[in-house]
């Protein structure tokens, strides 16, 4: 791109013009004089802007929101001419955080090179196209202004961030006689597994009081885990119901969500299925050991508010394949009244229906009909509500003590 100033190009027509009409020895100076000014600092800039190139270093390894990584860049004069004054804007800053990084002018010597390194956070998970560095050479006069562009080739997958839980309320679907035995980790308290110290998280009721007397530290017991528990994660992403989600927020809190059950479940050994959507698209990711997780990280940082097809939709069409008892959790921003009787109808199926509900107070974004909110909860059905400021371990192992 290539950007020359009013004043100087005006200037040049008049003299052109007037030579072109009138000739005569001082209006042909003063064009020579002239066409001498501008070729000078046109060729330099040229030359300099053939030979500039440069290098964008990003980190390869996975990464995850919430983590600080280093971007480095270097510029490069190749030319055996002096660079008096570049100006150096990169956009892969504002594309990671959200956040404008200042530009930076300098002169460049001939044969040198600038090297520039900064730390980030990462507060966004998603999949990103790094970007490029955009250069700007400018002659001393200031009449000529050339910009090259220097694109990096690498990707970044970034990785929503997982909040380890030590409870999680879920059904199991295991049965002793009529009645389903419900618990929050999954576990036959009838059968002790083994034993061993007391780790920050434990519930106190997993405590071998007796034991811990005797050896003067806390001693918690390890249950049976059942093999048969099921659990279904539907993660809304219709787009109406991200529409106006400000930077992402919604997203990003529903994908944490999500992770941090998923990752839950695998370290239980847990069955556990996503289903969301991708525009037009339709996702499945299944699970049962901690070796399954990666699909569901990289599916999870990925996911947008994009679904083209009613999320509603997606519900009716699938629980019936899904297997009875199992536990559904839905994750969505948006509970109205058709929503609501989905839930009701699981219930009465035999499934183990739980909301988890997405909010952000501070953009008014998010809608929750009270009235169905109150309906659900007499039901018996489980719902959390996390606002985008509210921490997902203090709320989602509330219920379990």
């Amino acid at each position: 791109m290539i950007k020359v100033k009013a004043v100087p190009l005006i200037t040049f027509l008049v003299i052109f013009s007037f030579v072109l009409f009138l000739g005569g020895t001082m209006p042909y100076f003063l064009l020579y004089i002239f066409s001498f000014t501008f070729l000078v600092p046109l060729v330099h800039s040229l030359i300099v802007l053939k030979y500039i190139n440069g290098t964008i270093n990003v980190p390869n390894q996975s990464l995850y929101s919430g983590e600080s990584i280093a971007i480095e860049y270097e510029i490069k004069n190749n030319s055996i001419f002096p660079i008096p004054y570049l100006e150096i804007s990169s956009n892969i800053t504002k594309q990671l955080t959200g956040i404008d990084s200042p530009s930076l002018v300098l002169s460049l010597g001939r044969k040198k090179s600038y090297f520039h390194s900064e730390t980030i956070l990462l507060k966004r998970r998603g999949y990103y196209e790094v970007g490029e560095i955009i250069v700007t050479v400018r002659d001393i006069f200031g009449i000529f202004s050339f910009r090259k562009k220097i694109a990096c080739p690498t990707s970044l997958l970034v990785y929503p961030e997982t909040i380890n839980l030590s409870t999680f309320r879920i059904i199991s679907s295991h049965q002793s006689g009529e009645a389903l035995i419900q618990n929050s980790v999954f576990q036959d308290k009838s059968r002790v597994n083994s034993l061993r110290e007391y780790k920050e998280g434990d519930s106190v009721k997993t405590i071998h009081w007796k034991l811990s007397a005797k050896r003067n530290l806390p001693i918690v017991k390890e249950f049976e885990s059942y093999g048969d528990t099921n659990v279904t994660i539907f993660l809304d992403n219709q787009l109406d119901h991200y529409k106006y989600d400000i930077d992402r927020r919604l997203e990003d809190k529903a994908a944490s969500t999500a992770v941090s059950i998923i990752n839950y479940c695998l370290n239980q050994s847990i069955d556990i299925s996503l289903e969301t959507q991708n525009e037009y698209g339709y996702i499945k990711i299944q699970g049962q050991k901690k070796s399954d997780y990666k699909p569901f990280l990289e599916a999870l940082a990925r996911f947008k508010g994009n679904g083209k097809n009613d999320f509603k939709l997606l519900l009716k069409s699938r629980y019936e394949v899904i297997q009875r008892s199992s536990t559904i959790i839905i994750i969505t921003p948006y509970l109205d009244k058709e929503i609501g009787s989905i839930a009701i109808e699981l219930n009465m199926k035999n499934y183990n229906p739980l909301f988890i509900l997405i909010t952000d107070t501070e953009n008014n974004t998010g809608y929750i009909d009270r009235e169905v909110e109150a309906m659900l909860l007499q039901e018996g059905i489980l719902i959390y509500t996390l606002d985008y400021k509210t921490n997902i371990k203090d709320t989602l192992e509330v219920y379990n003590g």
